[in-house]
């Protein structure tokens, strides 16, 4: 695997700390002891047994009042890894990761965290026993059904209710960035024409999406454009020249430019690292 992948129980190796930072790397799991408190942006949680948390990547978190007993069973996923269990799961629209920046804490009642449990137990096996050539896959689908479970509770929650996940006019216009990306990656890569459809200085949103995101606005329009065409590399009926067509580039090898810069790797490349749906 590209990605180390564990079920980890050692909370020195939890990627959070004291003092807040953007996190490259996520993390979910379940508190099986003691308490500690959790900030994301300006969230704060106490945590508590079988709370259930899930801090995606790229998230400004930190963690202090740490008991002495305090335990958890969790695992890592990178931002590489992130942006491929996404493209598995179709068009995830950007509230939700709003949404899960306040709601990322769960309490489990005692079946349910027995049953988070034995998931991680699934992983663990799958990591250690499953074919090499197929174990980041086989994991990745097993993440996908995770991550696919709090984007149904979140529509479900959320579909009749005006409830307001921001909590500032920065996170309002990082927001709004995000959305319009969503909406017009494939035909407008250029951070001018997003600056405009939000009627701000170019500059002034790229200060606003680092501020926010943790990432600069030309990196949060290049993760949704690979995301999509990852989804599309997944599908063996395209070929990458319709891939390119479909993902708004000029030809096959403007897209290979751009899926290289940002991957390290060509379509070609990553085609031949997954199993692709035939």
């Amino acid at each position: 695997m590209s990605d180390n992948f564990h079920i980890y129980t050692d909370i020195s190796a939890l990627p959070v700390g004291e003092h807040e930072a953007y996190l490259e790397e996520g993390f979910s799991g379940i508190c099986t002891g003691g308490t500690a408190v959790i900030d994301v942006f300006s969230v704060r949680r106490q945590i508590l047994p079988n709370d259930l948390i899930t801090i995606l990547p790229l998230q400004l978190v930190s963690v202090h009042d740490i008991s002495e007993d305090f335990s958890m069973t969790y695992f890592k996923v990178s931002k590489t890894m992130f942006l491929d269990i996404m493209s598995g799961l179709g068009k995830i629209t950007p509230d939700f990761f709003f949404y899960m920046r306040k709601f990322f804490q769960v309490h489990l009642n005692e079946s349910e965290a027995e049953r988070f449990l034995g998931f991680c137990r699934v992983l663990d096996f799958r990591d250690n026993n499953e074919d090499p050539f197929f174990r980041r896959e086989t994991i990745l689908h097993l993440l996908r059904i995770y991550y696919w479970d709090f984007y149904v509770h979140f529509q479900k929650t959320t579909k009749n209710s005006k409830h307001s996940f921001l909590n500032s006019n920065k996170e309002n216009i990082a927001f709004k960035f995000a959305m319009f990306v969503f909406e017009h990656h494939k035909t407008n890569r250029e951070l001018k024409f997003y600056a405009d459809k939000l009627c701000i200085s170019p500059l002034y949103l790229t200060k606003v999406i680092q501020e926010v995101n943790g990432q600069s606005a030309r990196e949060l329009i290049a993760d949704t454009v690979v995301v999509g065409i990852k989804t599309l590399l997944r599908n063996a009926n395209f070929d990458i020249k319709d891939v390119a067509r479909l993902t708004g580039f000029a030809n096959q090898s403007s897209l290979s430019r751009f899926f290289r810069k940002n991957t390290g790797l060509s379509p070609s490349e990553y085609r031949r690292s997954i199993h692709i749906l035939r």
